[in-house]
């Protein structure tokens, strides 16, 4: 039987953050009671979730999510802490958010609206430090646009460390009710996160790569048997077999590319149609204001027509750069999603068409 995503798995996480794929898992050995791991396979540091909650560590990014009907995620990213400039003495901690977190989150509000949220002491008392190293905690409400034209407030919590080069940031983001739902729960998160000396790996992989008799030059296989099409990455290029979502990571800047296919749950759906439905989820996940539509055309992914789509989204604080491409096929629809930051969006746009033109349907 071929395998068969669900649209929970385009929302875009990244990243992000906010895919649902709804399922729970079992917790590993070393969990702390009544958690499980949610660290993307690679990293120096473990987050740990309730095990009532989704994982959502597709496309190398930790993190999961409490509730697929309303925005609720919590995430760990990294972002290099070499470039921000700081006087002697300086709260580096404090200084990253004032310069690179809190402008993306004004950026989202309604006449920059963003408010200190001065009622969770407990939690701020326990995030003077995340995973042992100093840490800047930060809660704010912002009012941001939902659906429809209408409005809605939104908490976002922060805990920032500087570490080995790298600020570590772990972040939630969730509407009035999820917040309430999630203040226990992310006490918890909050204090079990712990920094590891080697990467994570965890403990079997998800899938086996398929076996191909000729692949691209340059190129190797990103995908498995279970699937009616050949996915080919460029060589340099990580695959990690550890996530159900076929996906392959370029290794110094995180841009990656991914493929997944969705069964319509009504036969006549077209590929705008499929696409106005994504977007649909994704303002239901982070937002109205959190997509930003750039350009449409017509394109192809392995020889099937298809729509190329072009967009940024922002997810937790983060704005990231789009092309995805849809290609209805045998009733089912196949997207290819390339995701980068805007600094490294040009960069590999020629390795991901090459990508969209390799791919073979079966």
């Amino acid at each position: 039987m071929k395998l068969v995503k669900r649209l929970g798995a385009l929302l875009l996480a990244g990243i992000l953050l906010a895919t649902t794929l709804c399922a729970c898992v079992k917790k590993e050995n070393d969990a702390p009671d009544g958690m499980m791991v949610a660290s993307a396979a690679g990293v120096d540091y473990m987050l740990y979730v309730p095990t009532t909650w989704n994982l959502n560590t597709f496309y190398g990014v930790s993190g999961a999510y409490r509730d697929a009907s309303a925005q609720s995620a919590v995430s760990v990213q990294t972002y290099a802490s070499a470039t921000l400039a700081s006087a002697e003495g300086e709260n580096r901690n404090a200084l990253f958010w004032q310069t690179s977190v809190l402008p993306q989150i004004e950026s989202r509000a309604l006449n920059g609206d963003v408010k200190a949220y001065t009622a969770d002491e407990a939690h701020a008392a326990h995030a003077l430090y995340l995973g042992g190293a100093p840490a800047e905690y930060r809660h704010v409400t912002a009012l941001v646009p939902a659906r429809e034209g209408e409005r809605e407030t939104l908490h976002f919590v922060y805990v920032i460390a500087e570490r080995s080069g790298s600020f570590y940031v772990l972040s939630f983001s969730g509407t009035e009710a999820a917040y309430k739902l999630c203040e226990s729960d992310l006490d918890k998160i909050i204090a079990e996160f712990a920094f590891a000396e080697t990467p994570y790996t965890p403990s079997k992989t998800a899938w086996k790569p398929a076996k191909v008799k000729e692949v691209p030059g340059g190129m190797k296989i990103a995908s498995s048997d279970e699937v009616a099409y050949r996915f080919f990455a460029p060589e340099t290029w990580t695959v990690d077999a550890y996530q159900r979502i076929f996906a392959a990571v370029e290794p110094n800047d995180r841009t990656n590319v991914s493929v997944v296919a969705y069964l319509p749950a009504e036969s006549g759906m077209s590929a705008e149609e499929f696409h106005q439905m994504t977007i649909d989820l994704m303002a239901k996940t982070s937002g109205e204001g959190a997509y930003e539509a750039i350009a449409e055309k017509e394109g192809k992914l392995g020889g099937v027509a298809a729509m190329d789509y072009e967009f940024r989204y922002t997810v937790g604080g983060a704005v990231y750069h789009y092309r995805q491409l849809v290609a209805p096929y045998r009733g089912m629809f196949y997207t290819m999603t390339y995701t980068a930051t805007e600094t490294h969006y040009g960069e590999h746009l020629e390795e991901f068409e090459r990508m969209a033109t390799e791919l073979i349907f079966r």
